[in-house]
């Protein structure tokens, strides 16, 4: 018989780590395992999960904005998670699932406690690098009830290692996988949307994508595209991507972006594209992929779909970005994300197509061995049957410490 699987996600809108549960929902063989996922709030997401035909539950976390949060949101999230925490338990006795497998850290603590009140194994699958604070020491202390924590690379362990290094015993890294895409999209389809758009050919493209909010360092995009275009005016610079409709901090970063646009001259240069569920297209468009993030990233799924694709990316230089960016050789790294670094390479590779091509060829491969999918699919096997004990004792191993994960 299948184990019953229950999957946690604190968005109904799809990001990064809504992208990656889609991978793992597809790695999962239907003849061992039943997933069903329960979420917070609408979205293309949620819509997606629907249109594939999964089983979905509501998960009642609530909305809260992006950054630092206030002693209101802090307070309201406490007693969303006490809430969640009994719903979770409820269904987990009604439906008979066998493990519990939170996908972002709102979900932790709620996913942690129903699993301790129904005697559940559970799993944390992390994405990001956790800034210090309350949040933090929190997930760090509710770490004990937890059987596995998966990181999609060394730097988002770091956090939780750096508090309690004991934990590198449940810690098990595995990268994400790369996109199935197909490598290329047809000319017609590109052509067609280069029209739609009012692109020039012979002019060189430059994107950022993700999330339009503050971390993502947009403003620092737009204004190296200003100081490109200084010296280089057959440049376009597309930002693709929305801001989270329940966050009114983003949403008038937003406008603040498309004002500051506007009102600098840029808006034949600048466009913004709203998120899209099909992104293949948009990257086939950029002949270079900008990474402006303004505070540390585990490994962005932007920075592994860009080189899947062959595309070079300029990035800050952080640690989880070094772990598959060697910088001039699989894509380039800057000191700092700020605009006048990003644009002196930006105009670096405008003078350089061969060299663009060279490191483009070189991050796929990269990417193609690093994030494979059959090291994807074997750890999580691994990590599955290692909590719900069907082939050895749990804790037995650290993928942090097994080379042939790390290499």
């Amino acid at each position: 018989m299948p184990h019953n699987l229950l999957f946690l996600d604190q968005f109904g809108t799809m990001g990064g780590g809504q992208r990656v549960l889609l991978d793992v929902l597809k790695a999962l063989d239907p003849q061992q395992f039943t997933p069903t996922v329960a979420l917070h709030g609408e979205g293309d997401f949620r819509e997606e999960l629907k249109s594939s035909g999964r089983t979905l539950l509501n998960l009642p976390l609530g909305n809260y904005h992006s950054g630092e949060k206030s002693l209101y949101d802090m307070v309201r999230f406490c007693f969303r998670t006490i809430l969640c925490s009994l719903i979770l338990s409820w269904s987990i006795l009604r439906h008979h699932f066998d493990l519990l497998i939170a996908n972002g850290p709102r979900t932790f603590v709620c996913a942690t406690l129903a699993g301790w009140v129904t005697r559940r194994p559970v799993i944390w699958h992390l994405h990001n690098v956790l800034p210090s604070g309350i949040a933090l020491r929190t997930l760090v202390f509710m770490s004990r009830w937890v059987d596995q924590i998966l990181v999609c690379s060394r730097r988002a362990a770091e956090p939780f290692l750096k508090h309690r290094p004991e934990l590198q015993s449940k810690i098990r890294l595995v990268y994400n996988p790369f996109p199935r895409w197909p490598s290329s999209v047809p000319a017609e389809e590109l052509i067609a949307l280069r029209q739609n758009l009012h692109l020039q050919e012979g002019f060189i493209c430059f994107g950022i994508l993700g999330r339009t909010t503050p971390f993502k360092g947009q403003i620092c995009f737009i204004e190296a595209a200003r100081l490109v275009l200084q010296q280089f005016e057959k440049a376009y610079f597309l930002v693709i991507g929305s801001p989270a409709a329940h966050d009114p901090q983003d949403q008038t970063y937003y406008s603040d972006l498309q004002l500051k646009v506007k009102n600098t001259g840029l808006d034949s240069r600048v466009f913004f594209i709203p998120h899209q569920a099909e992104i293949l297209r948009y990257y086939a468009l950029l002949d270079v992929v900008v990474l402006a993030s303004q505070g540390p990233e585990a490994l962005p799924r932007t920075l592994i779909e860009a080189m899947y694709l062959g595309k070079p990316v300029i990035a800050p230089d952080q640690e989880g970005i070094r772990e598959i960016v060697e910088n001039g050789q699989t894509g380039f790294l800057v000191d700092q994300p700020k605009p006048e670094l990003l644009a002196d390479k930006m105009l670096e590779l405008i003078q350089c197509p061969r060299k663009r091509e060279s490191v483009g060829m070189k991050a796929r491969n990269r990417v193609m061995t690093f994030c494979s999918w059959k090291k994807f699919e074997r750890e999580l096997r691994l990590t599955l049957a290692n909590c719900l004990n069907e082939t050895r004792p749990r804790n037995s191993e650290s993928a942090l410490e097994r080379s042939e994960v790390c290499e």
